[in-house]
């Protein structure tokens, strides 16, 4: 039981991992600093997810285990935990997606500027107009 609630005090230390770097991300993309830096912030977060993901499959196996299941109502602390993981869940989700929100936005305009630009390149060889 022990275990279990190890790997759960995990999974939230790393969701909040994720939070700051989300954040980070986000003033990147207002600031619009170099793409570099939004690389790194990249692989960092995928790095976090493989390692929420390998901790999710270990909390599978150790409800197993222990025969206990989500939403652990009888247990405290299991629960305790259960909840704070998935709040930060929704507000992960939410930064989330205003990250993907700005990014489709700033990418879109950029790739609308490129083809313009390409058309117009296209029209001036051809001299037409």
């Amino acid at each position: 039981m022990k275990e279990l609630i190890n790997v759960l005090i995990e999974i939230n230390d790393i969701l909040v991992l994720l939070e700051k770097i989300i954040d980070e991300e986000y003033l990147n993309l207002l600031k619009e600093k170099n793409i570099k830096q939004l690389l790194l912030i990249t692989k960092q977060k995928k790095k976090l997810l493989n390692k929420l993901a390998y901790l999710k499959e270990k909390k599978i196996c150790f409800e197993n285990k222990y025969n206990i299941y989500q939403p652990y109502l009888k247990f405290f602390h299991l629960n305790s935990y259960h909840n704070k993981i998935l709040k930060k869940c929704i507000i992960l989700n939410q930064k989330n997606l205003k990250n993907k929100k700005i990014t489709k936005n700033k990418f879109y305009l950029n790739q609308k500027f490129l083809n313009l630009y390409k058309y117009y390149k296209k029209d001036n060889i051809y001299n037409v107009k």
